[in-house]
């Protein structure tokens, strides 16, 4: 199966409208897990009260509603993404912020900023160079980007601990060449996107944060509901066999995160910042 960019947005395009309300409300919003990265990124930043700031693939809104909270009354706050769904909730929490639906990898922006925020999306962009390079050109001279990512398949098991079993009996269950949510992971390749884009004094520091996943159970069904979402019809097209032994596989390697009968994965995340 070929690697099609234009079909990879679209699916990501409608998974993202249908699931914006669980996302938000079970991760983003609630601020679990990798989500405890929002203020270190915002913190990160640096913003200033009369900063201009965008937040690319805003998402629901809860980095620019961290952000927001650090602005006075001649800051700006403009949030762009391409899914409708989470642009709604985005603007729900965040009534004063200016939020359009707009593709990170075409922005249509004029203005100029004092700091470009965006977490967890930059590893699912196509072309995320040419992201990076059109944000530095939106950027004021010596203004900040802070970017946060997850970090590898070791370092963040929530992810690794099915998708490890399912890429063993299925190995093109993704196009060769898509975009992964380990992408940058390793902090070189995070710095060296920022640098190659033309940012300076690139700076990466890691954040190990806990998920609580709850009994193995729970962990499965929220996993495949979410996170697997959209491979999940791949998957159970296998049949029941191979759904069992990949269930089966990754319960044994969650044993070792199991305390008191509930799983608490550590979660590494990557946060970087570097200047125009």
């Amino acid at each position: 199966m070929a690697y099609d960019p234009t079909k990879y947005k679209q699916d990501s395009m409608d998974s993202w409208t249908s699931r914006a309300r669980d996302y938000h409300d079970g991760w983003a919003g609630a601020g679990r897990g990798p989500f405890r990265s929002t203020r270190e990124l915002v913190n990160a930043a640096g913003i200033l009260e009369d900063n201009f700031v965008l937040d690319v693939a805003c998402g629901t809104g809860a980095v620019s509603r961290e952000a927001f909270s650090r602005l006075g009354p001649a800051g700006m706050l403009v949030g762009i993404d391409f899914s409708r769904g989470a642009l709604k909730i985005a603007r729900e929490n965040v009534p004063a912020g200016h939020f359009v639906e707009m593709d990170a990898e075409n922005i249509g922006l004029r203005g100029r900023f004092d700091r470009v925020l965006c977490q967890y999306a930059l590893m699912f962009f196509p072309e995320p160079a040419r992201v990076l390079k059109e944000l530095r050109v939106l950027l004021k001279k010596g203004g900040t980007i802070a970017v946060a990512v997850h970090g590898t398949a070791q370092g963040v098991p929530y992810f690794s601990t099915i998708m490890e079993p399912v890429l063993k009996r299925i190995p093109d269950i993704r196009p060769e060449g898509a975009p992964t949510v380990h992408r940058f992971g390793d902090p070189k390749d995070l710095e060296n996107v920022l640098a190659s884009a033309g940012f300076a004094s690139v700076t990466v520091k890691k954040f190990v944060f806990d998920y609580e996943a709850g009994p193995f159970s729970e962990y499965w069904s929220d996993y495949m509901s979410t996170t697997a979402a959209a491979i999940r019809p791949k998957i159970e097209a296998k049949g029941a066999q191979v759904v069992a032994e990949i269930k089966k596989e990754a319960e044994e390697k969650a044993q070792r995160f199991i305390k008191n009968g509930e799983i608490r994965f550590p979660w590494d995340v990557l946060v970087a910042t570097a200047k125009s």
